[in-house]
């Protein structure tokens, strides 16, 4: 259980004159009440904090959250229970389903909405928590470096892919954060190409986006790579995404929002003669890959100390080539940005 989140969603019932928040997002029910089962919703009132599910999860709560209350779906429907308790509740409605949704309505109960209470609570890391998202960064390091040497002409963008999640298991990750990204020759200017039966050609521009899960704490890596001599254009181009994503970790201690920061990035560019860029700059980091925030111009919460995201520029040259660069990184307290992730960002080329 955390303390910040309940605290968040306490307060935003006081504020709102409300009785209850109910906690649909499983990442959001994990990080107020310590619930990790697939199943169910957490309930938090001004005093007590519930589980509706059913008895397959009855064991695991115990052990999970011994302080919360157990509240049987099999006796008691999550709209019945409610409606019997409460009068007017906070959704999540990001993620609650509109059939759940629709039979809270149908028992008369009121609702506000509440989607980002407590994912704007999960943006402020703990010591603790940035220390696993350490881990997982370094692993990321350590999987490049690694797959540098392991990459070779001939090779399927599958089979690089298969190599980065078998060494970053062996180094301790749980999991991957996402489908492994290897996209190598023309696909490389597909931002999300994924990975394919391809064959990795010489002179292909490869682009890798990977992360790994420590203890439930997401990372996110991407680097761009040529297989033999890399042309002038893509030296260019490299040039330009490796400097604005430099811009990026350094303008961060000095702009207000995450907006702010967006527009930095995208303004250089957006200027160049290969703009514009075409995604968000970067996205928060924690108990999912793409957590809160979205680094986008119309963000515009605070950039402030102890936020974990990503920076990611990148070009994309449709039927070419693409490149992206992406690290995780912080403000500390002392308004230092701080990377997690520290593998060079310089062109590699593998021959």
């Amino acid at each position: 259980m955390n303390d910040s989140g309940v605290v968040a969603v306490r307060d935003f019932l006081k504020d709102r004159d409300l009785d209850a928040f109910l906690i649909s997002d499983k990442e959001d029910q994990f990080y107020v009440a310590n619930y990790s089962g697939d199943d169910g919703f957490v309930v938090v009132s001004a005093d007590e904090i519930f589980i509706v599910t059913d008895a397959r999860f009855f064991s695991q709560i115990k052990a999970e959250c011994p302080d919360c209350v157990i509240v049987d779906v099999a006796k008691s429907s999550l709209a019945d229970f409610l409606a019997e308790k409460f009068s007017k509740v906070a959704i999540e409605s990001g993620s609650l389903l509109t059939k759940d949704y629709l039979t809270l309505v149908d028992k008369g109960l009121a609702t506000v909405d509440g989607d980002l209470v407590v994912k704007k609570a999960r943006m402020f890391k703990s010591a603790a928590e940035i220390e696993l998202l350490q881990k997982g960064a370094s692993i990321c390091d350590q999987v490049f470096d690694h797959i540098g040497d392991f990459m070779k002409v001939g090779q399927s963008e599958l089979a690089v892919a298969d190599e980065i999640e078998r060494f970053g298991k062996s180094l301790g990750a749980e999991k991957l954060s996402f489908d492994t990204i290897v996209a190598s020759g023309v696909r490389s200017a597909f931002p999300h190409g994924g990975a394919s039966s391809k064959i990795i050609e010489t002179g292909d521009v490869v682009t890798l986006d990977f992360g790994f899960v420590v203890d439930g704490y997401f990372s996110d890596i991407t680097r761009t790579v040529v297989m033999g001599e890399a042309s002038e254009e893509v030296k260019k181009v490299y040039g330009l995404v490796q400097k604005a994503e430099g811009m990026g970790i350094r303008f961060a201690p000095m702009v207000e929002t995450f907006g702010d920061l967006d527009r930095v990035v995208r303004g250089f560019i957006n200027d160049t003669e290969y703009g514009p860029f075409i995604h968000g700059t970067g996205h928060g980091l924690g108990l999912v890959c793409h957590d809160y925030p979205i680094i986008r111009t119309s963000n515009n919460d605070q950039l402030e100390a102890n936020i974990v995201f990503t920076v990611e520029p990148g070009l994309y040259l449709e039927n070419k080539f693409g490149v992206r660069i992406e690290d995780d990184v912080y403000k500390d307290e002392a308004g230092n940005m701080i990377r997690l992730t520290n593998s060079t960002t310089d062109l590699i080329e593998i021959k």
